[in-house]
């Protein structure tokens, strides 16, 4: 019951403050949507190279392979 009240104060709160400083609030999201637009660009970036298979793999010493040549590899180890 008491987080309810407190919850309530809080909201009504925030209500006031975005009404009475509501040229603060929009300064404010002008400043943290290109922010936002950079880290989910980055992530959006990350994804998509995850997503290529361009990944490698460290292979019995230092021979570097890609994964298609690991699973070539594992299909003629399963055909023998």
């Amino acid at each position: 019951m008491l987080s309810i009240v407190f919850g309530l104060i809080a909201i009504c709160l925030g209500v006031f403050g975005i009404v009475t400083y509501w040229w603060y609030v929009v300064d404010v999201l002008a400043a943290i949507l290109p922010i936002f637009l950079v880290c989910g660009g980055f992530v959006a970036l990350m994804a998509g190279i995850r997503n290529t298979g361009l990944k490698a793999k460290i292979k019995e010493g230092n021979e570097v392979t890609t994964t298609d040549e690991i699973d070539e590899t594992e299909e003629d180890n399963i055909e023998e």
